[in-house]
């Protein structure tokens, strides 16, 4: 395989100014997973954290009650080692193990889990994971200013945590799953503030060595996990400022242990069989999509959104993602429990589209605005998309912007058309994607297509405090179907993740919710 001299150059210029740092030295023989990243990871604070990247060491710092087991959505024990619920899903009590202890050494309890959680639900701290959390008794007096505690949340001993929801929730435990959830000190937050992230302390795995922004991080074993044996790992260092090109030069000269696949080298390497024992594949709990804005004309016309259903070429898509995904026909992805594989959503038919979009009053030459992130992948997938609907006579203008920049203006109303965007699983159950994402409550939100039906609203309110899981899928399913049929998306697809790891690499499992754990991974002699 042939690579840029010019990448060459820039990789030995960037492993030479890291090893002149001693927080990147380690003594022989230290197991080091070295990782490379285009860009940041946007916080180390659970409280803020709400994307993969963040998610992905914010797990390797703290601990929540329970987490998903690798490689699977199925519970298993974190802090807490025991937990019940009511039968009606409205009170939940956690038995929490006695060894945890935070990376300062001090001991963790349930007044630490009471406090992380009463953090988010403070609206200074600006947490998106608030929302997550109202329903537990006293909440939102607490959230209000009229209450200086969460009655709802009991710590009758040390060991002990309880939660009292104001109405059920079945998939209140899954929410603690989440990192909004984790333990973390309140001595370390009201020593540091609003630079916690910058000086994280937590009880997971691992602690924060260093981390110089915008050029790496480095995490280290923490000595009070109480894991028996576990990390394996000594340290894990983050390269950042690293684009695909250049993670792949460095994966094949060795010195990045786990790394995507580019695009370009995807078909070659995908049919080596000598690396084929080092390839890991994951349909992920996501769902890639075009989202319109349905109070914004000509959209708000269901014939024109459905138009453009029928106008897009979703095999396509996938052939300029080296069939990296799985063509989406409805919302939910496969995998999350209420997914109807029955659903067939709309097939490519551009004289269907050009129908419906004629019956709509749309003229020829109708140009609106396509926001997507600013990135090479979906630059290619939003010419693709422009081709397709060039040929029914819309003349689609593509807008990339930044990351940051681009959710703040979808969730502003009036303002973004059309935007490429996709959502991930925070736990797996339908209300993670059809309350979160078509709720008018989620309008300036969630809800960046500021979608709304009557009848969806009613049945999603019947279903979310539903204990009894087939009443409860039943009911998501009846609205799955009318959201598709009011197409307020063009459902395009569910992403599959591609990575490599090294030969000496051991113990990396995807998981179809969460980013890889970092606890069990280990390196053999290279």
């Amino acid at each position: 395989m042939n690579f840029c001299r010019g990448l060459v150059l820039a990789a030995c210029v960037l492993l030479a100014s890291c090893q002149n740092n001693s927080a990147l030295i380690f003594p022989p023989g230290a197991q080091v997973l070295h990782l490379a990243s285009q860009d940041d990871v946007p916080t180390l604070d659970p409280a803020a954290g709400y994307d993969t990247a963040s998610w992905s060491f914010e797990q390797a710092l703290f601990d929540t009650l329970v987490r998903y087991a690798d490689g699977s959505i199925a519970l298993e024990p974190d802090l807490a080692l025991s937990w019940e619920s009511s039968p009606d899903a409205t009170h939940f009590t956690f038995h929490l193990r006695h060894d945890a202890r935070f990376s300062n050494g001090r001991a963790v309890t349930s007044a630490d889990l009471k406090y992380s959680l009463q953090r988010v639900l403070t609206p200074a701290t600006r947490s998106k994971g608030i929302e997550y959390y109202r329903n537990i008794l006293g909440a939102e007096d607490y959230i209000a200013g009229r209450a200086g505690d969460v009655r709802g949340i009991a710590t009758p001993d040390p060991y002990t945590i309880s939660f009292t929801l104001s109405a059920p929730d079945p998939i209140f435990i899954h929410k603690l799953c989440m990192p909004f959830a984790a333990a973390v000190p309140r001595e370390a937050v009201q020593r540091w503030g609003d630079d916690f992230s910058s000086h994280p302390v937590g009880s997971g795995a691992f602690e924060l060595r260093q981390w110089r922004r915008g050029q790496y991080l480095v995490l280290v074993r923490n000595p009070y996990y109480f894991a028996r044996g576990q990390p394996r790992l000594d340290a894990i260092v983050e390269r950042v400022g690293v684009n695909e090109e250049l993670e792949w030069l460095q994966y094949r000269a060795g010195e990045v242990d786990v790394a995507g696949i580019p695009s370009a080298d995807f078909p070659a390497v995908i049919k080596d069989l000598r690396l084929a024992p080092l390839i890991h594949k994951i349909v992920s709990a996501a769902t890639d999509y075009l989202g319109f804005n349905c109070q914004m004309a000509p959209f708000s016309d269901v014939r024109v959104r459905r138009a453009f259903n029928y106008a897009i070429d979703k095999h396509k898509l996938l052939a300029l993602l080296n069939g990296r995904g799985v063509i989406a026909h409805d919302v939910l992805p496969p995998g999350l429990p209420g997914y109807d594989p029955e659903l067939s959503g709309y097939p490519y038919d551009p004289a269907r589209a050009r129908g419906l979009l004629a019956a709509a009053g749309v003229k020829a030459g109708f140009a609106p605005e396509l926001w997507m992130q600013a990135d090479q992948t979906m630059l290619l997938l939003g010419e693709s998309i422009q081709q397709d609907l060039a040929l029914v006579g819309i003349d689609v203008r593509l807008k990339p912007v930044a990351w940051g920049p681009l959710l703040e203006a979808v969730r502003q109303p009036n303002s973004v058309p059309l935007s490429l965007l996709g959502w991930e699983a925070d736990f797996p159950d339908p209300e993670n994607f059809l309350n979160v994402l078509f709720s008018k409550a989620q309008w300036g939100s969630n809800n960046d297509t500021f979608y709304y039906n009557p009848k969806v609203e009613s049945l999603l309110a019947q279903a979310a405090p539903l204990a009894n899981p087939r009443r409860r899928l039943a009911l998501y399913e009846q609205a799955e179907k009318l959201i598709v049929a009011d197409a307020p998306w063009v459902f395009l697809y569910h992403p599959v993740t591609y990575v490599i790891v090294q030969p000496w690499v051991h113990g990396w499992v995807l998981n179809p919710m969460r980013p890889t754990r970092f606890e069990k991974v280990w390196l053999s002699p290279h």
